[in-house]
């Protein structure tokens, strides 16, 4: 009887969160659908599994969109940091001293994400970009060159995996 009633708690605590998380979508993607998903690895380590939301399910960098990671692994902060920063470079977001004044803001946007965690990363249509874990906003980043460079890592033209990008925009056969 115990048991039951904790599955049955548990549930009802998972749709909510559910619940919780649809509800900030829907509010800042209306009619929100999928456009296509995609799972990152590095070589043969699972990270995340992706997916794309946008209105009607078309997406246009111009119009609110969101990306939802649910990450595979316990990914800290630092280290989703670090990543972010090294992907910047290497697509040539900005100079180096502009990325490294970016660090600060992302140390205190980003959060350590356990393995079965959710985020969003909603793009709204004014540029500014809404951190979401899990339900719950736990940042909005203002700067909209840094919202784009933080998009363009899976959206933008230099993604390090074309067939990846493929996959979340739809566009894979």
């Amino acid at each position: 009887m115990i048991r039951r009633t904790l599955a049955l708690l548990i549930a009802a605590l998972l749709i909510g969160l559910q619940g919780a998380q649809a509800e900030v979508l829907d509010r800042l993607v209306p009619d929100a659908e999928l456009v296509g998903e995609a799972r990152f690895k590095v070589m043969f380590f699972k990270i995340y599994d992706a997916q794309l939301y946008a209105p009607n399910g078309r997406y246009s960098a111009g119009n609110p969109y969101s990306l939802r990671l649910h990450y595979l692994i316990n990914a800290k902060k630092g280290r989703i940091v670090s990543s972010t920063v090294k992907e910047m470079r290497r697509m040539k977001a900005a100079s180096n001293a502009q990325i490294e004044s970016w660090v600060p803001v992302m140390d205190s946007a980003f959060i350590d994400m356990p393995k079965g965690s959710h985020a969003d990363f909603i793009h709204t249509s004014d540029g500014r970009l809404t951190l979401v874990a899990d339900g719950e906003i736990i940042s909005v980043i203002e700067d909209t060159v840094l919202a784009k460079a933080i998009m363009d890592i899976w959206l933008g033209p230099k993604v390090r995996d074309q067939r990846f990008q493929d996959n979340l925009m739809g566009r894979s056969k």
